[in-house]
């Protein structure tokens, strides 16, 4: 399962990493490296970095894209932050975002709006998930993330994998709060 993330794992990260750049994973992948396995297919892997690290790994991500015939896509949400694509085969499997520290918190800016974490979100944690070794913020903040999104959505894109990720991640009393009809 998630095979296809190889490259994001085997090439980006360890370019990242090489480039002395913090970066943490965060979404599906960070949850199932919270719980330890794969629990469901995810699409792609999201990762955050610092927006002073952003361009940076924009153009190591446009480097490999020339050696792989990759493709990466620049786009800017809603709140103006930018967010870049890569697509390896025709399919989008990384997603990145930067995010934003001030002297006492870390700004992320989502579609629906910004929102202040303390600054022990950056706080990197080594992570294995198989053969993949990668970095995500600790469990405390990898849970607050998917709450947050959690609680920002009236209806839930990918229901299913949003239902996978609180099975896996909630306590079963937080699990019904966003899902009461759904059985654990």
């Amino acid at each position: 399962m998630n095979q296809h993330l190889g490259p994001v794992f085997e090439q980006v990260l360890p370019k990242i990493t090489s480039a002395n750049i913090p970066y943490w994973v965060y979404g599906g992948v960070g949850y199932a490296a919270m719980v330890g396995h794969f629990y469901r297919k995810n699409p792609d892997v999201d990762l955050f970095v610092l927006d002073n690290d952003f361009e940076n790994v924009e153009n190591i991500l446009e480097h490999l894209c020339k050696e792989n015939s990759w493709k990466i896509c620049k786009a800017f949400i809603r709140s103006g932050r930018p967010k870049i694509e890569l697509y390896i085969k025709e399919k989008e499997r990384l997603s990145l975002i930067p995010v934003y520290k001030t002297k006492n918190s870390v700004e992320f800016n989502f579609r629906e709006g910004s929102k202040q974490y303390p600054l022990e979100i950056l706080a990197q944690v080594e992570r294995h998930l198989g053969r993949y070794r990668f970095q995500t913020p600790q469990d405390s903040f990898l849970k607050t993330l998917l709450i947050g999104y959690l609680e920002s959505k009236k209806r839930y894109p990918n229901r299913r994998k949003r239902i996978e990720d609180a099975k896996n991640v909630l306590t079963e009393e937080e699990f019904r709060q966003y899902f009461p009809t759904e059985n654990t």
